[in-house]
């Protein structure tokens, strides 16, 4: 039986048309067209314009009462394997409605999801807030973030094929991750579950000692839960260092090791 992969793609461009909402196409036509060539599977696409939920999501700071609109959005992330989320970067960070959706959604809401960034600006100057601001915004949500984030300036629409090819990239980094997260068993790259073992995952060992005494453990761009290296740790998960069995124990599974798979 085909296996239907849903990708939700989180949209936060304020114009119409929007060079944001355009770079987000671009990379779902790209993730498309490799998940059609790498799989037989079936991709549903469901778009979330967070500009006509900017009322919605106000309503909501204001009243705790979501409107149908912002329930659908919810279960629409609730129900992706995937989320492409682009937006554009006003000063040096993500923008105001980008941020307050996310503030409308659940902390776990992307817990075991592959998560492509993407963002927008007028200058290549802005590149860094991929790395500085939403990385860690998708990573506290609990998202997978693949390694390489993409940021398009103005100058990279047009005739430069430099950005097709970035987009090239990226997707197939969120497409072997789609793939991986897809096939794997669930005891695999479940966030709530984890053997750490610091020799295998670079993690330094007063971090993975704070692991396996059960304490909220964090990990910084250097050694990472989407830093590229590894993944699948859960903040606060609890880890018996005593038993190999237990089913609480927390399971960090290296990138590379879950790509070998696809």
């Amino acid at each position: 039986m085909m296996k239907t992969l849903t990708i939700a793609v989180v949209s936060a461009g304020l114009s119409n048309p929007s060079s944001t909402a355009l770079l987000a196409d671009q990379i779902t036509t790209e993730t498309r067209r490799q998940l059609d060539a790498a799989a037989d599977v079936q991709i549903q696409v469901e778009r979330i314009e967070l500009r006509e939920l900017g009322n919605a999501i106000m309503q909501y700071f204001l009243t705790g009462i979501p409107t149908p609109a912002l329930d659908q959005a919810h279960a629409t992330l609730a129900q992706a394997h995937g989320v492409i989320t682009a937006t554009p970067i006003f000063k040096a960070s993500y923008s105001g409605l980008f941020k307050s959706f996310w503030d409308t959604v659940e902390e776990g809401a992307l817990a075991g999801k592959a998560i492509h960034p993407a963002a927008t600006g007028g200058t290549a100057r802005h590149s860094l807030a991929l790395e500085n601001a939403i990385r860690p915004l998708l990573a506290y949500m609990k998202g997978i973030v693949i390694p390489s984030g993409l940021f398009a300036a103005t100058d990279d629409f047009g005739a430069d094929h430099a950005l097709s090819k970035r987009i090239r990239k990226s997707a197939e980094e969120f497409v072997n991750l789609l793939l991986a997260l897809a096939s794997a068993p669930s005891n695999t790259v479940d966030p709530g579950q984890a053997v750490i073992n610091p020799a295998d995952t670079g993690v330094p060992s007063s971090q993975s000692k704070g692991a396996l005494m059960g304490e909220d453990v964090s990990y910084d761009e250097g050694g990472g839960a989407n830093s590229g290296s590894f993944f699948g740790i859960a903040k606060g998960a609890k880890a018996n260092a005593g038993s190999k069995n237990d089913p609480h124990r927390l399971t960090v599974t290296p990138f590379e090791q879950l790509l070998q798979g696809v």
